[in-house]
């Protein structure tokens, strides 16, 4: 079947202004672009008040750490922002491969009840995709954080060189098996004690490969800077691609950041780092994230245990009186029971409860064993502004796709839409380069082959838009979504193979 996208104004991906053309599609692919007859298409549609664009790339998906990949298939949050492309495997936790990992090793995030795991390693986990399809293409990172607490049996120890040379190993096939590269979780619990020669060495490894090292740094409120030069240090020493996560200006520490920004930016010519951001002002946290450093063991059952100790609870609510945000709503619950919790703010709670608020932050630590998402309003807007500008800045949703019934996040269904209409309201930099941001870079960093790039050839990854919001998303050439009929049930999504290994 060939359709014809007849007078848009396309946007190519690559940063060039737009222009008035026609787009045919045929099969997967973009056969044609320019003046094209209605002759040549079995559908055209009229997209002359429409503008036409590359389908979003998200670089920092959770719709693997949520399960939702199986759950929900379709992953209609997702289209219906323009998203076509997700990466999961984030933040030093992927669902392969499971050597010595937990299927669970992710539930802080999501809940893996009724999903059949009958993979272990990269080839066989993405081979389940292949079989059952996703509405989006996806593609996945290694966790190094879960190897390492598979390796270590969740203690909190330094690994024996034989066992960083089992790891290398893994790390080395499941990139060989279709995985892009590796992510480190720097800043939970698990990971922010992961020591500098160890990242070197997986880079490394990734590097040979011709990967990318996605890194969740270890901090990114004061220390920022500091994390970044660590970043950049890495890419230094071992020519390794390097993706900073979701990499948002926090307020009361917009200086730090700037100063970061601008040590990226001194480095642009000898390093190949990007970073992440969205243009909201709230961020998720993990509950547990909450905790001091003296609070956090290797397991959440004996940070449970914890929170019962009568002078271990005090110094707690101490600490958290002094160091909490305002508010916290609590976004997601993996926990089917707890359900009621969700989109509800900790200080609506401890009202209602007739507690203080610092108690019922830890009560609902405790209740959810700290399996629960929080999101809270502490991103700088200002600094934002800045970070959007920055030629080294991409964007990404750092959510995920759920269902119809769960409480929505912003970041999971309004991502793409909103940088738009930011870009539109502010002016910060064109439009051209904003729909740059969100396709050719993360494509061209991630190495994914013939998207990202409105160009004859190209798999038919397309947008059509209106008023910053998605009319229909095609994805490998067909209609996944339209705002007229919602998910269209083709689930035409691949697997994302990097060109760099080819």
């Amino acid at each position: 079947m060939a359709v014809l996208i007849k007078n848009g104004l396309v946007y190519d991906g690559l940063g060039n202004p737009p222009e008035r053309k026609d787009v045919l599609i045929r099969g997967q692919f973009i056969a044609k672009i320019g003046t094209l007859s209605r002759s040549h298409a079995d559908e055209v549609i009229d997209a002359h008040s429409m503008y036409v664009t590359p389908g979003c790339i998200d670089v920092t998906s959770h719709s693997d750490h949520h399960y939702s990949l199986f759950n929900e298939p379709n992953q209609e949050d997702l289209l219906s922002q323009g998203i076509t492309s997700i990466i999961g495997g984030n933040c030093g936790f992927s669902l392969a491969p499971l050597f010595g990992v937990l299927p669970d090793i992710t539930t802080e995030w999501g809940s893996i009840n009724g999903i059949n795991v009958n993979w272990k390693t990269v080839k066989e986990f993405l081979g389940y995709f292949k079989e059952h399809p996703l509405g989006v293409n996806f593609g996945t990172l290694v966790g190094y954080t879960g190897l390492r607490r598979g390796t270590t049996k969740d203690r909190f120890r330094d690994l024996t060189d034989g066992e960083l040379i089992s790891i290398e190993r893994m790390v080395d096939i499941s990139i060989k098996e279709g995985a892009l590269g590796v992510s480190f979780g720097l800043e939970h619990i698990h990971g922010m004690r992961t020591p500098f020669y160890e990242i070197e060495r997986i880079a490394r490894t990734v590097s040979r490969n011709k990967g990318i090292c996605s890194i969740h740094m270890r901090d990114m409120r004061e220390g920022i800077k500091k994390s970044v030069e660590e970043s950049v240090s890495i890419a230094e020493k071992t020519g390794c691609g390097i993706h900073i996560s979701h990499m948002q200006p926090l307020k009361k520490y917009n200086k730090q950041y700037i100063e970061a920004l601008s040590y990226l930016s001194s480095h642009a010519h000898v390093t190949n780092i990007h970073f992440d951001i969205n243009t909201f002002d709230t961020i998720p946290i993990l509950l547990y994230e909450l905790l001091p450093v003296w609070a956090q063991e290797e397991s959440s059952k004996k940070m449970k245990e914890n929170l019962c100790v009568d002078g271990f609870r005090t110094r707690l609510l101490e600490y958290i009186k002094k160091t909490a945000a305002r508010d916290y709503v609590i976004s997601h619950v993996p926990d089917r029971t707890l359900k009621f919790f969700e989109g509800k703010s900790m200080r609506e709670l401890a009202m209602r409860a007739g507690v203080s608020y610092e108690e019922m932050i830890v009560n609902v630590m405790y209740a959810t064993q700290f399996r629960a998402t929080a999101s809270v309003k502490i991103v700088d807007t200002d600094t934002i502004e800045q970070a959007v500008a920055h030629s080294q800045s991409v964007i990404s949703s750092n959510s995920a796709a759920f269902g119809k019934k769960e409480f929505k996040q912003n970041q999971g269904t309004h991502t793409f839409p909103e940088f738009f209409s930011f870009v539109e309201k502010k002016k910060i930099i064109p439009m051209e380069k904003a729909v740059e941001k969100t396709s050719s870079i993360p494509a061209k960093e991630f190495g994914i082959n013939k998207r990202g790039v409105i160009s004859e050839g190209n798999y038919a990854d397309i947008v059509l838009w209106s008023n910053n919001k998605p009319v229909q998303t095609f994805v490998n050439g067909l209609c996944a979504w339209s705002a007229e009929i919602g998910c269209n049930n083709v689930r035409n999504g691949t697997i994302l193979e990097s060109i760099k290994k080819q």
